[in-house]
């Protein structure tokens, strides 16, 4: 299965439909967001543009959540998780959050195959602790706050059955 991994959109609408527009993106079998749509009409254009299950962990710039939850109950794909989601993709066991800390935290347990996180706006194309694969996708936004400065703009497609990491520039 192939699963797409998005972080950090922070309304950046445009990269947001550059994404959505990848035919590889349409292909994959489910997506996991790690955090900080930052307003509720984001996630209103991810559940528009994205048909397949999308599953949301909410980031620390998520702060209409009543609307928020409004926006995801107009989609039955749309599920969202809180602060941490489990659950199973391919056959393999994987967990998300979106700070970096409780990301490796969840990685160093053991208990997952696959961990992802956000945050910190730093693609980690995989990094193995022990038999799990951490993974930071980037920020789809293409700017880093804590260094006030542009970067790529990155998401990742990873395939389950392979752990291959694919990391797209938003372009």
């Amino acid at each position: 299965m192939k699963l797409t991994i998005l972080s950090d959109i922070h309304d950046n609408v445009w990269n947001l439909q550059k994404v959505l527009d990848n035919p590889e993106v349409q292909k994959t079998g489910a997506m996991l967001f790690c955090g900080d749509l930052c307003a509720p009409f984001v996630l209103k254009l991810l559940g528009q543009g994205y048909l397949a299950p999308i599953h949301v962990v909410l980031g620390n710039n998520d702060g209409d959540l009543a609307h928020i939850v409004k926006v995801a109950g107009n989609f039955e794909h749309i599920h969202l998780h809180g602060e941490y989601f489990r659950g199973e993709f391919g056959g393999r066991t994987v967990a998300a959050n979106h700070y970096p800390e409780k990301g490796r935290l969840m990685a160093e347990s053991g208990q997952y195959d696959i961990v992802c996180y956000g945050h910190d706006h730093q693609l980690n194309r995989g990094e193995k602790i022990k038999n799990t694969l951490l993974l930071n996708p980037g920020a789809v936004m293409g700017y880093n706050g804590a260094a006030l400065e542009d970067i790529t703009p990155t998401y990742i497609i990873l395939d389950t059955d392979t752990l291959g990491v694919a990391v797209h520039e938003v372009k």
